[in-house]
């Protein structure tokens, strides 16, 4: 596709985008429109000359080029329009029929608050412990600490204090919680939280504005999770705040955390050239992949890499540590028509899922919707299914029992009304 169309295609998705959020109040879209134009800078900067094609050495050859690059772009570009607007259609704003209201929710807070600051000290234990310690689904665990920040805000909502001290006491402890969150190898962690936090505190902002601050407080995050990715290589105690901001906004002219494309062009020329497309195996790991092999000798090998590997008999310790995002995921399992059935597909659940968090009248949506929103973005820029489903699942378990549990309260306390 020539490229004047593609960058029309990309502004015209992002003003419907825009035009649907402030109509319908939904973000998916957006979130949609905004990723696919952070993956076509990656081609911009290559083309610019602000960095380079990925290096990996590996059993097959990879050819990088900008014919092969275009390709994979236009999948790209096709399969997050097609999921777009298929939300758009599928989507129905949530009828408000849970009951609840925020006097309830904050005396069911208030109920759990032995629960919270207990599991938070716990979980804040084992955060500051694994912290550094990589994405092992032994060292996830620590990802409870997500949901048990959200509940600890919740609880300061719950009995809000005017004492100075006490406000200082909880800004102090939330800075402490951004500060052992913030892993370099899990960036995630940071994020879970964060951006839930920050769509709380500007849910009543009008919708115009709304959107110039999500599309600020995304720059922001994209400066902050670049960060993340500098300290990788460098140590703090060496950088000063201009120093890091600096090099974080250099990484991100060199696109170096969106090397999405790099990642799919190596899956496009794995697929069905060396691997036979996967027709739901992908989707299936997401199930697979928490068996031990110890358990199951037979276990389907995980990624297309050890595969690769595994019918060359040639074996290399690296993965290949670049996401061909979600939509590499779906070529995988069946070319460029699974790309948009799968698509489609996709946003159907999606719509149905952000319908169903909206449901309640309560602030509690407003918790629960930027999660999944959060979610998305491991999700969609990896391309590791299964992976990034145990992280997202082990960062918002606890949310999920609240949740249930919170729904489980008003059901009695709707029996007791009646009673």
């Amino acid at each position: 596709m020539d490229r004047s169309i593609t960058y029309f295609v990309l502004a015209f998705n992002l003003a419907a985008a825009i035009v649907f959020f402030v109509k319908r109040k939904a973000e998916v879209p957006l979130f949609l429109a905004l990723f696919n134009i952070f993956v076509e800078y990656r081609l911009i900067s290559l083309k610019a000359g602000y960095s380079d094609w990925v290096d990996f050495e590996y059993v097959i050859p990879f050819k990088w080029n900008f014919d092969i690059a275009y390709k994979v772009s236009d999948l790209i570009l096709m399969g997050s329009s097609v999921m777009m607007y298929a939300f758009m259609l599928f989507y129905k704003p949530a009828v408000k029929k849970a009951g609840d209201n925020n006097e309830l929710l904050f005396a069911f807070v208030r109920s759990r608050k032995k629960v919270i600051v207990y599991g938070l000290a716990v979980f804040g234990i084992l955060s500051f412990l694994l912290s550094g310690s990589g994405t092992g689904y032994a060292t996830l665990i620590r990802l409870g600490n997500t949901s048990f920040i959200i509940f600890f805000f919740l609880l300061t909502l719950a009995q809000p204090s005017r004492k100075p001290e006490t406000r200082l006491l909880y800004s102090g402890l939330f800075l402490a919680l951004a500060y052992i969150t913030y892993d370099t190898a899990l960036r995630f962690q940071f994020l879970g939280w964060m951006i839930p936090v920050g769509y709380y505190l500007t849910r009543n902002i009008p919708p115009v504005r709304k959107v110039i601050l999500s599309i600020t407080g995304i720059c922001v995050i994209m400066v902050v999770f670049s960060a993340a990715g500098v300290l990788r290589y460098k140590k703090l105690s060496d950088l000063s705040l201009t120093g890091l901001v600096s090099e974080s906004v250099d990484r991100l002219k060199i696109a170096d955390d969106v090397n999405f494309i790099d990642g799919f062009m190596m899956m496009y020329q794995v697929f069905p050239n060396e691997l036979p497309y996967g027709y739901g195996q992908e989707h299936l790991n997401i199930l697979l992949r928490p068996i031990p092999r110890s358990l199951w000798p037979e276990k389907p090998l995980a990624s297309w890499v050890r595969n690769v590997e595994a019918r060359h008999g040639w074996y290399n310790e690296d993965s290949a540590g670049f996401s061909p995002t979600i939509w590499g995921v779906f070529y995988s399992e069946g070319g460029p028509w699974a790309v948009a059935l799968l698509s489609i597909v996709w946003a159907f659940f999606i719509a149905k899922l952000y319908r169903a968090l909206s449901y309640f009248n309560s602030d509690l949506s407003a918790f629960l919707v930027p999660a999944m929103l959060t979610s998305m973005i491991p999700v969609f820029r990896s391309g590791d299914l299964a992976g990034d489903f145990a992280i997202v699942l082990m960062s918002f378990w606890p949310l999920i029992v609240f949740t249930y549990l919170y729904k489980k309260f008003l059901k009695q306390q709707a029996a007791y009304a009646l009673g």
